[in-house]
């Protein structure tokens, strides 16, 4: 078994289509964020693409944005943005426009354009 297939059995899916898997992995079973592992797996080139710091750290933020400031859940960002599809288009076109249009927005800004598409306008912060 090579490291490809050892992520894939082992690794933690967040969001797959035909395209794509987004996964995560555990540093000896520690749940620890510093230490976790995040992949795309672009299905039609075999390829598994490891997530910098950078990188992670934007989903990471803009997640946060999404669910802290937004009040969107969990389940509505799997099932009501195009948050984990988009991003896993973007890792697999590393150095394209794609991969450059995605990140050049602020995590913030980002956030608030996926709790547009969930239906979530405002946070409940906002609204007080």
């Amino acid at each position: 078994m090579n490291l490809t297939e050892a992520i894939l059995r082992k690794g933690k899916t967040l969001y797959e289509d035909d395209d794509y898997i987004l996964l995560w992995t555990k540093f000896f079973g520690l749940s620890i964020l510093a230490l976790t592992s995040y992949f795309v797996y672009v299905k039609a080139k075999h390829s598994l693409l490891k997530l910098n710091g950078r990188e992670k750290a934007y989903l990471m933020s803009v997640s946060f944005y999404l669910t802290k400031q937004h009040g969107v859940s969990p389940r509505a960002v799997l099932d009501d943005t195009y948050l984990f599809k988009d991003f896993a288009q973007a890792i697999a076109n590393r150095g394209s426009e794609t991969y450059q249009n995605y990140f050049k927005e602020p995590s913030k800004d980002k956030a608030k354009h996926y709790a547009v598409q969930s239906g979530r306008r405002y946070s409940k912060k906002a609204k007080k």
